[in-house]
């Protein structure tokens, strides 16, 4: 009979131990978040293009400041960025288009991508676009620069980079 419970409680704990081992595996450290994987460095291949799906939404302060209503929901875009041609876009009715990317500019984790512009929006004349992505945060910021040398960050949001199937 000693026999027969020795043999449930080493069972009954291999069963325990695979389940909470498979669990742990699966699990992530609370404090890693998906804007984390966005690389900073290829490592020893060199990246060509980073790929970025990202959730923007108008930033209150900046609609505040252009006198434009900040009730619209969150969107979801894609941007890219290609580091061959120093050059970037994103979707959205105010952007960087990928027809007329503007130009790459990378200080540390920060890529900055930058178009000079001459159209008039909100009630002044817009002289250059431009957007932000952090790498080390996924932070996105679009901000649009009028003539009189006001810089007003109108779009923010979160990025992470799209990983494709091998297949």
């Amino acid at each position: 009979m000693n026999a027969f419970w020795l043999r449930v409680s080493v069972g009954a704990a291999t069963v325990l131990f695979i389940i909470f081992s498979t669990v742990y595996y699966f699990l992530e450290p609370a404090d890693t978040t998906a804007y984390e994987r966005i690389p900073t460095s290829a490592g020893t291949k060199k990246l060509k293009e980073l790929e970025m799906v990202c959730e923007l939404a108008i930033d209150i302060a900046g609609a505040k400041t252009l006198g434009i209503d900040a009730g619209e929901p969150a969107r979801i875009s894609v941007s890219k960025i290609d580091f061959e041609k120093k050059s970037g876009w994103y979707q959205g009715n105010i952007a960087i288009s990928e027809g007329r990317a503007g130009t790459l500019t990378v200080t540390g984790p920060l890529l900055k991508v930058y178009r000079p512009a001459m159209f008039q929006r909100f009630g002044k004349s817009v002289s250059g676009e431009e957007f932000t992505i952090d790498r080390s945060t996924g932070k996105f910021r679009q901000y649009l620069t009028f003539s009189d040398d006001q810089k007003v960050n109108l779009i923010s949001g979160q990025c992470a980079m799209v990983t494709r199937p091998p297949f």
